[in-house]
C-alpha cells in the first residue's frame, strides 16, 4: 500500500475511535447516509429510555420519572365546566414504545409514531360546573390510569454553526396525543359526599374517551414542552457529526 493511502487509513481509524470515545454509552450514533436511518434512529431512541428515566446530569437532561407538569388550565369554563389541576405528576412517560419513525436529512424532520403503554397521574384538582348535563363541583386530590395512549411527533430542525462546529437546533416540535383507555378518581367532591362523588367519578369513568378528549389538548402541550427541553438539551451537548457522521 502507498505510504500515502497507509497514513491516510491510520487518521480516519484514529479519528474514528477518538470519536467512538468520547461518546457516551447511551448516545448511539447513526450515518446521515445510512439507507436505514429511520431504524438506526428508532433503536437509537429506544436506547435512551432508561437514561432519561433518571435523568441525565452531565447533559442537564431532567429526569422522565416522575414528570412534572405543574400547574394546568385544563377548561376555563367556556364549555359549561372549569378545571384546573395542580402539581401534577405522571409516572410511565419513559416507557414509551415507538410504532413508527420516518427520517429525512433533505428535508431536515423527523416523524414518528409512539404509544405511550400505561401512564399514572396524581396532584390536586379543582372542578366546577356540568358534566354530561350533571353538575360537578369539588377541589381536592385525583389519581389517574391511562393505557394504550397515542403521541404523533413532528420535529423540524436546522443546522446552526457555533465557533466552527455545526449543532442541530429544533425549528418545530409539535406532539398531539390521541386518548386511549383508562380510569380517574376525584376524591372530595361535593365536599366528601360519597355517594355524589361515585356517581359522578363512575360517569366520568363509563365516558372515559369523551372526557378525556376535552382534558388531553393542554396535557399534550405540556407534555410537547418537557419533550422538547429534553430533546434541545441532547442536541447542544453534541455536534451535527458525532451524532450524524457521514
Amino acid at each position: 500500500m502507498h505510504p500515502t493511502l497507509i497514513v491516510a487509513s491510520l487518521l480516519i481509524c484514529f479519528v474514528a475511535c477518538s470519536l467512538a470515545a468520547t461518546m457516551p454509552d447511551y448516545i448511539q450514533v447513526c450515518h446521515r447516509n445510512d439507507p436505514e436511518l429511520s431504524k438506526c434512529l428508532k433503536r437509537s431512541v429506544h436506547n435512551l429510555r432508561p437514561y432519561l428515566a433518571k435523568g441525565i446530569k452531565e447533559l442537564n437532561v431532567p429526569p422522565l420519572e416522575p414528570l412534572y407538569i405543574g400547574d394546568l388550565n385544563i377548561l376555563d369554563g367556556s364549555a359549561g365546566l372549569t378545571v384546573r389541576a395542580k402539581k401534577m405528576n405522571i409516572q410511565g412517560a419513559s416507557d414509551f414504545e415507538i410504532t413508527k419513525l420516518r427520517a429525512s436529512t433533505q428535508s431536515r424532520r423527523f416523524d414518528f409514531e409512539l404509544i405511550l403503554p400505561h401512564l399514572h397521574g396524581e396532584g390536586l384538582y379543582e372542578i366546577n360546573g356540568n358534566i354530561l348535563a350533571l353538575p360537578i363541583k369539588g377541589s381536592g386530590p385525583f389519581t389517574g390510569n391511562f393505557t394504550n395512549f397515542v403521541a404523533y411527533v413532528r420535529v423540524q430542525y436546522d443546522i446552526k454553526t457555533v465557533n466552527d462546529l455545526d449543532y442541530l437546533h429544533v425549528k418545530e416540535f409539535a406532539l398531539k396525543i390521541r386518548t386511549g383507555k383508562g380510569n380517574l378518581k376525584l376524591e372530595n367532591l361535593f365536599n366528601g359526599d360519597k355517594v355524589l362523588g361515585d356517581v359522578i367519578n363512575d360517569t366520568i369513568n363509563q365516558n372515559f374517551e369523551v372526557f378525556t378528549n376535552d382534558l388531553i389538548a393542554p396535557i399534550s402541550r405540556a407534555l410537547e414542552a418537557n419533550f422538547l427541553v429534553i430533546t434541545s438539551k441532547i442536541l447542544e451537548n453534541f455536534t451535527y457529526s458525532e451524532l450524524f457522521p457521514v
